[in-house]
């Protein structure tokens, strides 16, 4: 474990005799590790003065704005798009069919235009 991490875990207290002795050591000879260590006490002398305050209203307004939010509106555009895109396709699927078989009858659009009504697939589709 390096000097930086030893520097990290000693706030939380899990430092062995021998590690707090290297860190010790370290601290003694490496300046920037020095200076890191007082910037983290700094840091942490600030930090346990905070007491975070909130509103009376705070979770209401969290509230709207979650079921204000942006998302319900992207889904009715996206099905939108989905949808606009399947009658598309639908409508590009019929043109073939009348394009290839002249019509739209439910054999065109079955596939069955070119059977007899004596084959077997034909009677087993529409029976």
């Amino acid at each position: 474990m390096n000097t930086k991490d030893l520097l990290l875990h000693s706030y939380d207290g899990e430092l062995t005799p021998q590690e707090q002795q290297t860190l010790e050591k370290a601290l003694e000879t490496d300046a920037d590790l020095l200076k890191e260590k007082k910037e983290l006490d700094d840091i942490r002398s600030m930090l346990s003065a905070y007491q975070p305050k909130f509103t009376d209203d705070f979770q209401q307004n969290i509230v709207n704005q979650i079921f204000e939010a942006a998302p319900r509106k992207d889904f009715v555009r996206l099905f939108k798009a989905i949808a606009l895109s399947g009658v598309a396709a639908v409508f590009i699927l019929l043109l073939s069919i009348y394009f290839t078989d002249g019509s739209l009858n439910i054999d065109a659009i079955y596939g069955l235009s070119s059977y007899t009504p004596d084959e077997e697939l034909f009677t087993y589709i529409n029976y």
